[in-house]
Formats: structure tokens, sequence, C-alpha cells
């Protein structure tokens, strides 16, 4: 059993921050201690809100139930210097889906039910959606794009800043802001923020990932390309810690979990450092949870007391989360008004138009004053892309029609 929470642990947490840049694949814990030099109020708010989870923890005791699905809005900024790094619709679209299947146990590679592990398994009941209106109520597909000057990000937060080359983020309460960057040159998969501070720096809140580590197809790079980054980092952003304390034999808060002597990597074999002179019991340490650095292929589960640990967060101080409408239906016609993404805006050569629709959309090009300038064509496939090298300079209008609904949009070509 691990111990219960004092303040003397959180100064602990800090203090003995162990992970050096080599082996940092996520900066979480690195940003927080940061955030503690800047601001040590967050010590408090820290536990004071541990204080809060603790108590609705005991209340609602520790065997499995089910819950009240909740359903978190998420607008992806996609802060990009390359084509490689402007991930594709539908790699974000694969993101989403593997979050949902990891946070509501529908992952394929779960343990099975003969695992000595399975039966602290839990199914968090926490879902996950684009965003279908943004903070001023406009049909949005939750997808924002920006080019930046910035070859890479450093982990420490310019990405979440349009004046730093970044893409400010949306109202924390009601959305989870998800960048997706090049973090090479700190050498990174991702990092987050933890809901403690989301009143006194709410413009910082949210997850950001790694182009190379989001979703599971295009930029993705093996081993870390079936989502899971994003998976670990919002474990993070709902009140998680990595399951080894961040200190030799240290402690994640979660009854549940075995302790762990320290980080693992790749894929060890089951079971692993057992009967360690930390503490861990014959099956040894809990290698494939989610808050630990393995391979991706080798996390695949939460702990009901990681479960309720998120879900007392979501309950306490990201309630504004549940009350949000920014998943709900729009109007047809705003849906597919929402449903286009042009990039870049104003372009030089070649405009990029993605859409999560898939066939019977047609594209018009025409001048500001309304003459054709391409005629109606079909598109047969998303992203699609137009090139207008050989147009003037100027505006132009892109006008989308599918049959029952039309939308236009204003580009603008530059040299």
């Amino acid at each position: 059993m691990k111990l219960k929470l004092h303040v003397s642990f959180i100064l602990a947490l800090t203090a003995c921050f162990q992970l050096n840049a080599q082996a940092e694949k996520c900066a979480t814990m690195r940003v927080y201690e940061e955030r503690v030099m800047q601001d040590p109020g967050t010590l408090i708010r820290k536990q004071l809100l541990e204080n809060t989870i603790q108590n609705m923890i005991s209340a609602e005791g520790s065997e499995k139930k089910t819950r009240n699905v909740i359903t978190i809005p998420v607008v992806v900024h996609v802060v990009y210097n390359n084509n490689t790094e402007n991930v594709s619709t539908a790699q974000i679209n694969s993101q989403i889906a593997s979050l949902n299947e990891d946070f509501r146990l529908l992952n394929s590679d779960s343990l099975m039910d003969d695992h000595i592990f399975w039966p602290v398994t839990a199914d968090a009941q926490i879902e996950f959606c684009l965003a279908s209106t943004d903070p001023d109520g406009n049909a949005t597909t939750g997808i924002t794009r920006t080019f930046t000057s910035m070859t890479s990000f450093d982990g420490n937060g310019e990405e979440k800043f349009t004046t730093m080359g970044g893409h400010d983020g949306w109202d924390p309460i009601r959305y989870l802001n998800m960048w997706v960057c090049d973090l090479d040159a700190a050498g990174l998969l991702g990092y987050a923020t933890f809901p403690s501070d989301l009143n006194d720096w709410p413009e910082y809140d949210g997850v950001v990932i790694n182009y190379s580590a989001f979703g599971t197809m295009g930029s993705a790079v093996s081993p870390n390309n079936l989502g899971r980054t994003a998976t670990h980092e919002v474990g993070h952003w709902l009140n998680l810690y990595h399951i080894w304390g961040d200190a030799d034999c240290g402690n994640d808060l979660v009854n549940d979990t075995e302790v762990a002597f320290e980080a693992n990597y790749g894929c060890p074999n089951f079971p692993f450092n057992e009967n360690s002179s930390c503490g861990s019991g014959p099956a040894g340490e809990m290698y494939m949870n989610y808050m630990d650095y393995v391979d991706d292929g080798c996390m695949m589960m939460f702990t009901l007391g990681q479960t309720q640990r998120m879900r007392a967060a979501l309950n306490a101080a990201r309630s504004g989360l549940l009350t949000s409408t920014a998943c709900e239906s729009a109007s047809l016609d705003e849906l597919f008004a929402g449903s286009f993404e042009i990039y870049p805006n104003p372009a030089s050569d070649v405009i990029q138009i993605d859409s999560p629709l898939e066939n019977n959309v047609q594209v018009m090009l025409s001048n500001i004053l309304g003459e054709e300038i391409m005629s109606s064509r079909e598109i047969q496939h998303f992203p699609f892309e137009l090139d207008v090298r050989n147009l003037p300079v100027g505006s132009y209008l892109l006008t989308f029609t599918n049959g029952m609904n039309s939308v236009t949009r204003k580009v603008f070509v530059t040299r």
C-alpha cells in the first residue's frame, strides 16, 4: 500500500526530479518544476487540489462501477514549418480514435483477462471529440493550422502563443488544447500541464505532442506511432503522475499501480523487476501502464485508481468541461461550413484543402467579383491541392457545394 500524500511529498517530488535530457521523453515534470521556481504558489495549489481529489476518491470507494461517460472537446493546433509537420486531418482523426480506444479500454492490445493485472485494469469512461463549435459559436473542424518560422520548439511553451510563432489556445475551461509541432530541438515526445495550474496559468494549459509521435499514421514514427504519447500526456493533464513518481521508488499517489524503481523503456518481458528492493510484488512492475516510458506497443492500460484520479480532476479543477457544448451538433449548414481547412492562406504556389468529408464535394474558384476562374470540379479525395502559381496576386473565392449545402471562403494569392 502506498503512502498517503503529505506536503513533504510535493516538496520531494520536485527536489527528487532526476531525469536527464537524454531520457526525457516527457517534459511534464520539468515544466512543472520550472513553474514552481517561477511561482511558489504552484505547490500550494497542487496540495489543495490533491486534498480535494483524495477526499473524492475516499468517498467513492475502490470497487469498479459504471459511471456516466464524460466527453472532452478537443481543439488541435497544428504549428508547422514544413509539410511533414503539417499533419493531415486523417492523422488527427487517428489520434482522437486512439485516445478513445485507450481511455475506454477498447484497445485491441489490452491485457488478457487472465493477466494478474487485469482485475485493476479500468475503462476510464472518458471520451474525446474534435470540437464542432469554436469559442465564438461558429462551426469548426476543431483544427487550426499555423505556419511558423520556428524550425523547432524547445518545450518551454512558445508554440502556445501566436506572438512567439505558435497559436493561442482556446478557452481551456471548455476545450482540451492540443498542440502538434516539432519538439526535436528538445528531444521530446510531448508534455502537458497539471489541472492545479489552470486558473493561474490558463494560457499555458493543454498538451503538446511532437509531430513524429502523434496519431497512428502519416508522420508518426515507430516505436511511437500508436498514439500513446497523447494518451500519456492527457493522463498528466488529468492529474496523473509517472508510475515511478519521478524519484527512485517514488510514489505516484495511486494505490493499485505497482511501485517502480525508475522509468522503463523499450518493451520489457513480463514479469519485470519482480520482488524488487522498492517493494514490487511477484508480478513485478506495471511497465505496461500508459504512464511509463515504454514503447507504444507495450503500454496498454490505466488502473482503477488512475481512473478515479482523472475523473476526480474532471469533477474538480476541470469541471467546466462537464458542461462544455463545444461538441454538440450544429445544423447541417453549419457543419458543412466548418468542414474545410484551407492552408496556407495566403498562398504563393499551392493551396491545400482538407476535410473529413469523403466525396460528392465540388469546388469552384472565382475572383472577388464572382467571375469564374476555375470551373466547378468534384473533389475525389482529401487532401486536395489547388495550384495557384499562375494566378495574379489578389483575393479569390473558393465555393464548396454538395448539392444541398454551399459555403464560400476567401483565399489570397501572394508572391
